[in-house]
């Protein structure tokens, strides 16, 4: 996004991912090479059940992996519900 003040750049607004120590964007950055530039870094929560549910997921691998099978008690809950 760009903010522009009679027809200058003033602020440009984009993502990144912050991975080994530098902040890579995630789309094409307009500046030449060693440009100084001041970040302001904002928190994106992208997907939080997302990542939930892959840890989840590792979870249940995990389980998988030691014991073969992954637990299923809808059966039982099912009997206790008929009774």
């Amino acid at each position: 996004m760009h903010f522009a003040l009679d027809g200058e750049i003033v602020m440009t607004q984009i993502e990144a991912i912050y991975q080994g120590g530098v902040f890579k964007p995630l789309e094409n950055v307009n500046l030449p090479e060693n440009e100084r530039v001041r970040l302001n870094v904002q928190l994106i929560m992208v997907d939080p059940i997302g990542k939930w549910l892959q840890e989840l997921r590792t979870i249940q691998d995990g389980i998988i992996e030691n014991r073969g099978f992954f637990p299923d008690s809808t059966p039982d809950i099912a009997a206790d519900r008929a009774r």
